[in-house]
C-alpha cells in the first residue's frame, strides 16, 4: 500500500496500527479491531458487519455510533457513520445488514428530503448543536443519499428528493470556505453524485480543502482526512503533494501513547476517531496517483 502515502508514512501507519489494536481492544470496541484488520490485516468483511450489526436497530437504522446522540432510537447521524464503515470495506459480502438499512432510509425520509430525529432523541443527553439542529439540512440529508447510492440501496425518490435540496442549497461558496462542517454534505455527495458542472465543484471544493489545511481549520488531522479521502480521489488529485503528505503526517503524530488518538470532543469519541484516523490513511493509500 502506497498511493498518496510514501514508503515511510506507510510503515509509520502500519506501525500506528499495532499499536492501536491494543488501544481498541481495551476500548471494548470490537468494531474498530475489526475494522482496521480488515483494512490493515487482511481481516474478514464479514467480521465488520458483524460488528457493525451490534448498532443495528430493529427498524434497520443505526444508534450509539454517533456519540453526542445518546437515545437508543435510530438517527439520521449513526447511519451516516455506519455507511461510511459499510463503504470502506474492500469486498462486500452477502449480509442483511444492507436491506436493513436501505429499509430505514426509505421509510424516514421526509418528503422534503432530508431524514429528521424522532422525537425520542430530545427525550435523552444531546449535544447542543444537535440540540438546535434544523431540517432539512443539506447535512445529513445529502451524505445519506450520496453514500446510499454508493452503496447501491438508494431509490430514484430519494435521490430525487434530496436534489432538490441540493439545488436550493448547495453553494459554491460554502465549498470554497475552508470551513468542515459547511463543506462536509457537499463533499460526500460531489464524490457519489453526478451533479452538474461536477468539475467545477470539484475545483471549488479542492480550494476549500486546500484553505483548511492551510488554516487548519478543519480541527485536526482527522478532520482534514474526512474531507480529503470522503472526497474521492477526483478530489485529492486536485490537491497539493505537499498538503496531503502534511495531513498524513500530522495525522500520525496525533497518536497517543496508549495507541489512541485524542478527540477534541467527547472522550467516548475515542474509539472510532482512533479507528476512523487509520482506516481513511487506508484509503488514501489505496488512491492510484
Amino acid at each position: 500500500m502506497h498511493g498518496y502515502l510514501d514508503t515511510n508514512q506507510s510503515r509509520r501507519a502500519e506501525l500506528a496500527v499495532s499499536r492501536a489494536l491494543p488501544f481498541l481492544e481495551n476500548a471494548n470496541y470490537p468494531l474498530g479491531v475489526a475494522w482496521l484488520r480488515h483494512r490493515w490485516q487482511d481481516g474478514p468483511a464479514t467480521d465488520v458487519l458483524d460488528a457493525l450489526e451490534r448498532y443495528q436497530q430493529p427498524d434497520g437504522g443505526f444508534s450509539g455510533l454517533e456519540v453526542d446522540i445518546k437515545a437508543p432510537v435510530s438517527n439520521p447521524f449513526a447511519a451516516r457513520l455506519a455507511m461510511q464503515v459499510m463503504l470502506s470495506l474492500r469486498n462486500r459480502p452477502q449480509s442483511s445488514i444492507y436491506i436493513r438499512t436501505a429499509t430505514w432510509l426509505q421509510q424516514n425520509q421526509r418528503a422534503d428530503g432530508d431524514w429528521h430525529f424522532a422525537p425520542e432523541i430530545y427525550d435523552h443527553q444531546l449535544a447542543p448543536w444537535f440540540a438546535g439542529w434544523t431540517f432539512p439540512s443539506l447535512n445529513p440529508a445529502c451524505s445519506l443519499a450520496a453514500l446510499a447510492h454508493a452503496l447501491d440501496i438508494a431509490t430514484p425518490e430519494m435521490l430525487d428528493r434530496v436534489a432538490v435540496l441540493w439545488n436550493e442549497h448547495g453553494s459554491l461558496d460554502d465549498a470554497e470556505s475552508g470551513n468542515f462542517y459547511p463543506m462536509l454534505p457537499l463533499i460526500e455527495y460531489v464524490a457519489h453524485i453526478d451533479v452538474e458542472a461536477r468539475d467545477a465543484w470539484l475545483d471549488s471544493l479542492a480550494t476549500g480543502t486546500t484553505r483548511g489545511i492551510a488554516a487548519n481549520s478543519f480541527g485536526d488531522a482527522e478532520h482534514a482526512l474526512e474531507h480529503m479521502v470522503g472526497g474521492g480521489p477526483d478530489l485529492v488529485s486536485r490537491l497539493d503533494r505537499a498538503d496531503i503528505a502534511k495531513v498524513v503526517d500530522n495525522a500520525l503524530a496525533d497518536q497517543l501513547e496508549d495507541g489512541g488518538w485524542p478527540t477534541p470532543y467527547d472522550t467516548a469519541w475515542r474509539p472510532w476517531t482512533t479507528a476512523n484516523t487509520l482506516v481513511l490513511l487506508s484509503r488514501l493509500g489505496d488512491f492510484e496517483l
